[in-house]
């Protein structure tokens, strides 16, 4: 997903189709009445799920598109094909992937990627290619101009955090904050912008150095150093769907009595099932 929720893969492609009808000037003959939708995302690894929940979702949407007969371009209806590619959470291969996607494919519009770096990776060629594309990632400097070529395609968490912060703070009487990151610069940056949204609300922020490595499995020896301190609320900063579920265990496990919380990996299934 994206990182949120699982229908915003859906809503993207109808955002996109929609666009293409109303800015599209696709000639109507028979060889061209398929329009190609990307998605590029990260699909491997600890991140894996908010890159396929981007492809299953967009594959969803242009199957009930396509049972309908299709989408309406210039007075044509017009079949949706979803080209996916994996591009396994390197900049490098999510550069590949949309050279591929807009050259090869013949592609003007994905659905990705999921972080900062991968998404801020391919601008040049979206720019240079003229496509646009609905990035995962919450960096402004991606949305804001000069950049005109890529639409935000979900809720930040610059934008989910402070919502989140003031309804605990309201509702369950949270006072203070622990934040721990991945050692990466989607989830530094996340952890950056909640702690600053944390202070301007009043919350106490107790810690918010610790940090893991990317391929950490056990968590023990960061969150015990979190856990001491003791904060009525612990944040998962940009944290990766395989990792939430570990982190919230170990934290239980080492004693931890308080709230947790997590703007980017909120699947409720695999939070329930791995962490209990």
């Amino acid at each position: 997903m994206g990182r949120g929720s699982k229908t915003i893969g859906a809503l993207a492609l109808w955002v996109l189709a929609g666009a293409v009808a109303l800015t599209a000037g696709v000639p109507a003959t028979a060889q061209q009445r398929v329009l190609k939708i990307g998605v590029l995302g990260v699909m491997s690894g600890p991140a894996a799920s908010w890159g396929l929940v981007n492809r299953y979702c967009a594959e969803a949407a242009a199957q009930m598109i396509n049972e309908q007969g299709g989408w309406q371009i210039g007075g044509e209806k017009y079949r949706i094909a979803i080209v996916s590619l994996d591009d396994r959470n390197d900049p490098k291969v999510s550069v590949a992937g949309a050279e591929r996607l807009v050259y090869q494919e013949g592609v003007k519009y994905i659905i990705g990627p999921n972080v900062d770096t991968t998404a801020a990776a391919i601008v040049p060629v979206m720019e240079k290619a003229k496509a646009i594309n609905f990035p995962y990632a919450f960096s402004k400097a991606l949305y804001t101009p000069p950049r005109s070529n890529s639409i935000l395609g979900m809720i930040a968490s610059y934008q989910a955090g402070p919502v989140i912060y003031k309804y605990l703070m309201q509702q369950k009487g949270v006072r203070s904050v622990s934040f721990i990151a991945r050692n990466e610069s989607d989830p530094l940056n996340q952890r950056t912008e909640g702690v600053a949204a944390a202070k301007s609300l009043g919350l106490k922020v107790v810690s918010s150095e610790d940090t893991y490595e990317p391929g950490t499995t056990d968590f023990t020896p960061v969150m015990s150093r979190v856990v001491r301190q003791n904060a009525d609320l612990i944040v998962l900063s940009g944290v990766a769907p395989a990792d939430a579920p570990l982190l919230i265990r170990t934290a239980r496990e080492l004693g931890y009595k308080g709230l947790l919380s997590t703007e980017t990996a909120q699947d409720a299934k695999i939070l329930n099932e791995v962490a209990g």
